[in-house]
């Protein structure tokens, strides 16, 4: 019963591949073979179920590519090859897309699984059959024999499926051109991208950058086409590049706008405003965009770029035709051939036309040209600023030139006016001197009146305010003891109603006159604090030398008398002492309020007495 059924299995195979397929011939002339002719299907869930399946249901695609656009679901596809010579042979199958996630091949003979393999950028590079940046599978066909392939496909990001059938031998030697090709093109964009940094690390200017920057996404981007990726960059992981593709068609998208806000020299509008918020929604999504799934990425990537390409495109038209320039025209080239590609792209991954198998030299060719436009944008576009700063330095000698000769008329007048002005400044400069003398002489004068008080000739309040703080500073800085002494005259308000007022200003004087006396430094000063009260300034003096000082003064003052109308006048006084060294100079009141308070102390307790601050309990 089995046997019956696995050969039922085998007609049934037969009768479908010679009723629906025609099969690759394999012959002694055979080099080369694209696989353009074959069945494919999405019902079968295994290879039991695709061998058993009724092959009359699948689909048949003939004479082009398979691409099956933004399809996500695995497809299984199917071709027989039939070998006329007398011995094995083992030619390649090469998957010509380097970013298919998955394909497993199966090659059958006589319903005989003799060899399975699987390939794609899931795989590392060590894990694949042959360790290539190409996908390609090794199959072995037995002389005279008709074999069949069975094919599972899996990709996020479409299912676009160009097969080739390769004799190993040519497939090296194309293989080998190809790659020299390639690598030329490559080498020759990074070399562009190069001299573009070497130029900006000359020149400074900014457009040099964006382009380097630009021509080596652009290189890089060439690499990812060619697999050359997986090969040199990341070998151990594959997948990346089906993420990296579409950021970097979005870096390269982004780094656009500020080339062109650097060569174009772009007008307010609306459309410009729309071209600025629809480039930084664009940044935010490539900022997000390698969260997202491969195929979403992918997606976006191909719908929105376009998008912003084109208002670029439309900007740079609108500027060209305000102000006409080679560098904006060359920018204008350059957008038109990377929108040329993603509409390209477009194309291919929503299978909206079928393209042959040579649009990769097409790509290649785009972004060839784009590199190139865009360094001879910036090229331009350096040489139209140097021949503009060298207009304007022209125009600045000619008009220098023309005033150095204005100057020396100017001059020639000026000589005569000077030896005029001369004799006249030496003449008012006298005057002025002895002006200014007299006007010092007058200033002196009303200083002193500023400074001094009227009655008793020692310095007034004011002076003393400024004094005080010119000694805080010193004493923080030099970190010394600076005493102030409060005075005030006993019962001095019963000398004015008993006496007079002159009787009393006799004798603030005397008491003056006393306080100066017993002042020996330069540095101490006296000042009328205000009515009958006086205030001693003492830098650098401890509290017991400012308290002698003061009991000093306060004998002193005892002793004296002053006669009015033959009538001796005696009186007293009391002082209240503060030392302290000074730490915030903001705050000066905090001498003269300690000193006020060890002066009411002594008041409060029986005047004609000195105290000290802080007051003794």
């Amino acid at each position: 019963m089995a046997y019956a059924k696995t050969l039922f299995s085998i007609l049934m195979l037969l009768c479908a591949f010679f009723s629906f397929a025609n099969p690759i011939i394999i012959n002694q002339d055979f080099k080369q073979q694209n696989i353009n002719s074959l069945h494919y299907s999405f019902a079968p869930t295994s290879l039991l179920n695709a061998t058993q399946s009724d092959f009359t249901k699948w689909q048949k695609i003939i004479n082009k590519p398979l691409n099956l656009g933004f399809e996500k679901r695995p497809v299984w596809l199917y071709f027989t090859l039939k070998n006329t010579l007398n011995y094995d042979v083992a030619p390649l199958l090469s998957l010509d897309n380097p970013l298919l996630n998955e394909a497993q091949v199966f090659h059958l003979y006589n319903s005989e699984l003799l060899s399975h393999n699987q390939v794609g950028d899931t795989f590392k590079l060590a894990e694949r059959p042959i360790k290539s940046e190409s996908l390609l599978v090794k199959l072995t066909l037995p002389a005279n024999s008709i074999t069949t392939v069975i094919l599972k496909v899996t990709n996020d990001g479409g299912l676009r499926i160009p097969l080739t059938l390769w004799q190993q031998d040519a497939y090296l030697a194309h293989k080998s051109k190809i790659n020299l090709i390639y690598g030329l093109i490559i080498g020759f964009v990074f070399s562009l991208a190069l001299s573009c940094l070497v130029l900006y690390g000359f020149s400074k200017k900014p457009y040099f950058a964006y382009v380097s920057i630009i021509t080596l996404t652009l290189g890089l981007l060439l690499s990812y086409f060619c697999g050359f990726g997986v090969r040199y960059f990341h070998p151990n992981f594959p997948a990346i590049q089906q993420v990296i593709v579409p950021i970097l068609i979005m870096v390269i998208t982004l780094l656009f706008l500020p080339l062109q806000q650097q060569i174009c020299q772009l007008k307010s509008s609306f459309l410009l405003h729309t071209q600025n918020i629809t480039s930084s929604l664009f940044a935010i999504l490539l900022l997000f965009i390698w969260l997202l799934p491969s195929s979403m990425a992918t997606l976006l990537c191909l719908a929105i770029t376009p998008i912003v390409l084109s208002l670029y495109l439309l900007t740079t038209l609108i500027c060209i035709r305000t102000n006409p320039s080679k560098p904006s025209k060359a920018l204008l080239f350059s957008l038109s051939s990377f929108l040329v590609v993603m509409l390209y792209f477009s194309v291919v991954v929503f299978d909206l036309y079928a393209f042959n198998r040579s649009s990769l030299t097409f790509v290649f060719i785009c972004f060839l040209s784009c590199a190139f436009s865009l360094c001879y944008a910036a090229m331009k576009q350096s040489i139209l600023e140097h021949d503009k700063q060298v207009v304007t330095q022209q125009t600045l000698i000619a008009e220098s030139a023309a005033q150095d000769a204005l100057l020396k008329e100017r001059l020639a007048l000026q000589e005569e006016a000077s030896q005029e002005l001369e004799a006249q400044v030496d003449e008012r400069t006298f005057e002025l001197q002895v002006t200014l003398r007299e006007l010092e002489e007058k200033n002196r004068e009303l200083e002193q009146l500023n400074t001094e008080d009227a009655l008793t000739g020692v310095k007034n309040r004011r002076f003393f305010d400024k004094k005080l703080i010119m000694e805080l500073r010193r004493s923080r800085r030099e970190q010394t003891p600076l005493s102030i002494i409060m005075l005030d005259i006993d019962h001095f308000k019963s000398v004015n109603d008993t006496y007079g007022h002159l009787t009393g200003d006799q004798v603030i004087k005397a008491v003056s006159g006393i306080i100066k006396n017993n002042l020996k430094r330069p540095l101490d000063e006296v000042a009328r604090y205000g009515g009958e009260e006086f205030v001693v300034l003492l830098p650098n003096t401890p509290q017991n030398g400012a308290f002698d000082i003061a009991e000093q003064m306060r004998k002193a003052i005892a002793k004296s008398a002053v006669t009015v109308a033959s009538t001796e006048i005696k009186f007293t006084i009391s002082a209240g002492v503060y030392t302290c060294v000074a730490d915030d100079i903001n705050k000066p009141e905090i001498f003269t309020e300690c000193a006020d308070k060890a002066l009411y102390y002594a008041k409060q307790n029986g005047r004609d007495q000195v105290v000290t601050f802080p007051i003794p309990q």
